[in-house]
């Protein structure tokens, strides 16, 4: 397969971009990219007159919880009066979800989270992180689990898996669920790529995560942490001698705590702290420092988003991060964070074929909001609108 005659805007072939590799692109005008397999074969010189049509890597999305069934839309107004805490200290938020999604039967959780990952491919993303946390105990987490080892079977992506300790089980000491939480680690063994803890106020103590992530290295498992969303209770300051990969969120973390960082990556989540009505001008700074930053969606039953696009438009028009960063961050430096940057996240020979092709010039990527600027998106070779067209048709 040969996509002809376009021009593509793609990271470096580094494994992460920092500083001003992160503020750039590399830019190849009128090649043709050819396609073996699930493979870029080669990109050579197009014979063909001056192109108009673009190319970037397909997303990558390091932060999704994506496996859940029903919905919590009539949280919207009620976290503007009490906000995220106040709801979730009322039985709502991740509590409501845990009890919709273990009185849904397995098939209909497979259903409902596979067609999330089908729009979220079709919006270009073709590689994915995805939590559980919406079980709690070993046994529903198992059942989130198989679902999404079943999503990553039977769609073909590539997909990420971290057991995710989301808030503390009611009726359940934090002693307690620290105990459930180990053994489920060992018997998730071989199954799960990450652990992930959410630090926060209402949720876990850096305590919990503390023991539970050197749990999980004693074994070989690294970490990713949500910490500092709603407040900063000094996770990082009790950690960062851990192996976590990404810190997620991060929206309270102080200036003077960033070179707690190290060479971890830190993942940016916009859309949530859109909806918490929190600055994000820490990433700025973290940025200037050179912190790995990458990008995520977030995509859950609180923030449910299936667009990268429409995120990449609220982060171009809302932050000081350029064109330039944004496809850096939501590509090249995601994949890194999930130890895939070697294969994919950037348009070379021998990287998988994840690509987006775009109807209009790259320019306009985050400008018109409410289009879709996509006009094909390509998973490990396979042209997937086309595919699924075919495949709705039949």
């Amino acid at each position: 397969m040969i996509i002809k005659n376009v021009n593509v805007a793609t990271p470096r072939l580094k494994p992460y971009t920092v500083k001003e590799d992160f503020d750039s692109l590399e830019i190849l005008n009128n090649v043709d990219i050819h396609i073996k397999g699930k493979r870029i074969e080669k990109i050579v010189k197009s014979n063909e007159d001056e192109s108009s049509k673009w190319v970037i890597p397909a997303f990558c999305d390091p932060h999704t919880h994506l496996v859940f069934c029903g919905s919590r839309e009539n949280e919207i107004d009620l976290r503007k009066s009490i906000g995220y805490d106040g709801v979730l200290s009322r039985g709502g938020g991740i509590y409501r979800t845990v009890k919709d999604t273990m009185d849904c039967d397995e098939e209909s959780l497979f259903e409902e989270s596979k067609q999330r990952v089908l729009s979220m491919i079709s919006n270009g993303t073709s590689t994915f992180e995805i939590k559980t946390g919406y079980g709690m105990d070993l046994s529903s987490e198992e059942r989130i689990l198989s679902v999404i080892e079943r999503i990553e079977r039977e769609i073909g992506v590539t997909v990420k898996k971290s057991l995710l300790a989301h808030v503390l089980p009611r009726g359940l000491s934090e002693d307690r669920y620290l105990h459930d939480f180990k053994e489920m680690i060992d018997q998730f063994q071989g199954r799960i790529d990450y652990v992930d803890i959410f630090v926060d106020s209402g949720a876990l103590t850096p305590s919990f995560a503390r023991s539970a992530i050197i749990h999980a290295n004693e074994i070989g498992i690294p970490a990713r942490i949500h910490l500092n969303e709603i407040s900063n209770v000094g996770g990082l300051e009790k950690l960062n001698d851990l192996r976590i990969v990404s810190y997620d969120h991060m929206l309270e973390t102080r200036e003077n705590e960033i070179g707690m960082l190290g060479s971890a990556v830190v993942t940016f989540l916009p859309f949530t702290s859109i909806i918490l009505g929190k600055s994000s001008s820490i990433f700025g700074k973290m940025k200037e420092k050179g912190i790995i930053l990458s990008m995520g969606s977030d995509s859950s039953p609180n923030t449910y988003i299936l667009s990268m696009p429409l995120i990449i438009s609220l982060v171009r028009q809302m932050t000081p991060f350029t064109l330039e960063n944004i496809i850096n961050m939501t590509t090249l430096n995601a994949a890194y964070s999930l130890a895939l940057s070697s294969s994919e996240g950037s348009i070379h020979a021998g990287k998988e074929a994840n690509l987006i092709v775009l109807r209009d010039k790259f320019s306009k990527l985050g400008y018109e909001l409410g289009t879709d600027p996509i006009e094909e998106v390509y998973v490990k070779g396979r042209p997937f609108r086309k595919s699924l067209e075919t495949d709705l048709r039949n």
